[in-house]
């Protein structure tokens, strides 16, 4: 008997989202302007923020708002897994026979997830996509598959056979899979892409003080209005009260400037069977939910470097996990984890003196 856990995410975003505005808002001597709008994209809440000297004017920032949201609109029915028109389902359908012409846009994202396949030792790898369908995230036919269909379905894994070819005359990028039954997933690492054009978006209008959160992915820029006046709350994966706001947290730390933050929890989707739980973020190496962790929150420049590598992190585990943020620059990062029945944390050495811990 399946118990199928999934929901909460967007209520627990909204908390997240007003405790950050209630900071930026009061925090200052001047007085500022939220202008605020949400949406629902990439199977979640979208919220743009964008902040501003009252008294200012709305119309053109919500007009940078809607340019926005039509650019993260279009890159998420490129990346959608959902749709029979995307430019994934295309790649999946086709580039085992040939090589498969592709976007910029896809382009840059299998670019970083290459990236992040390599740092990570496999770790992180799109080419999961076999063994997630076997388990069924992202379906309503969640459930525990045969140990020797997850070893079948593992010969398909694998970043390294999926090649990028360049055509220097045409200018053109093509996608060949080496390996016949292979299939890409962008779960991991989509989202951050949308969320960082679409904060390119909002400057090319002129904006200059805004913030975008979209589920577990987080972008801000800043001004003087907010500079060092933003806090990140991490949820506390954990909860002994969950439906409480304060119990609902682990702790935070300020934002000195502009930057990204992506957290992967093992809460995020999973089902529970014989008191079991097995979520979303399926380790490539053994084709079973990651065990290493119970969440991984990174901080990073940029949205998709932040959610590729919270998904890596998270697969490698605390010891091997913060190792590889400390090797990166200008990445820092904090892993939760199991101990016996205690719950357990590592951070990076510079966000270790930065967090508050509130809730143990």
């Amino acid at each position: 008997m399946y118990k199928i856990a999934r929901g909460k995410r967007v209520k627990k975003k909204w908390v997240v989202l007003l405790l950050a505005l209630f900071f930026v808002s009061s925090g200052c001597g001047r007085e500022v302007q939220t202008v605020t709008e949400n949406r629902l994209l990439m199977d979640t809440l979208v919220s743009i923020n964008v902040y501003a000297l009252k008294p200012a004017d709305e119309s053109p920032i919500r007009r940078a708002i809607a340019a926005a949201f039509a650019e993260m609109s279009r890159l998420d029915s490129l990346f959608s897994a959902y749709r029979a028109d995307s430019e994934v389902a295309k790649l999946n359908r086709e580039a085992t026979m040939a090589g498969v012409a592709i976007t910029n846009d896809m382009d840059s994202v299998l670019q970083a997830s290459q990236w992040a396949a390599q740092i990570s030792g496999g770790a992180f790898d799109i080419t999961v996509a076999p063994i997630l369908r076997l388990w069924g995230f992202g379906t309503d036919s969640l459930g525990l598959p045969a140990p020797e269909k997850i070893a079948g379905r593992r010969a398909y894994v694998d970043y390294e056979n999926l090649v990028i070819t360049s055509d220097a005359a045409n200018h053109q990028k093509s996608v060949t899979f080496r390996q016949p039954g292979m299939a890409i997933d962008l779960g991991g690492v989509a989202k951050g892409y949308v969320v960082d054009r679409g904060l390119a978006a909002l400057q090319r209008a002129g904006i200059r003080d805004a913030m975008i959160t979209a589920g577990g992915d987080l972008r801000t820029i800043t001004s003087p209005l907010t500079a060092g006046r933003r806090y990140i709350w991490i949820q506390h994966p954990r909860p002994a009260n969950p439906d409480s706001a304060s119990g609902s947290f682990f702790g935070r730390f300020k934002l000195e400037g502009d930057a990204a933050v992506s957290t992967s929890g093992d809460y995020e989707r999973f089902f529970i069977n014989d008191n079991k739980r097995y979520h979303h973020i399926v380790d490539p190496h053994t084709g079973y939910p990651a065990d290493k962790a119970i969440s991984a929150t990174v901080i990073a420049a940029t949205s998709i470097q932040a959610d590729a590598l919270s998904t890596a992190l998270f697969v490698l585990g605390p010891e091997r996990g913060i190792a590889l943020a400390d090797s990166l620059p200008a990445v820092e990062a904090v892993i939760f984890y199991k101990k016996g029945d205690k719950l357990e944390w590592e951070t990076t050495k510079i966000l270790q003196e930065k967090l508050e811990v509130f809730n143990r």
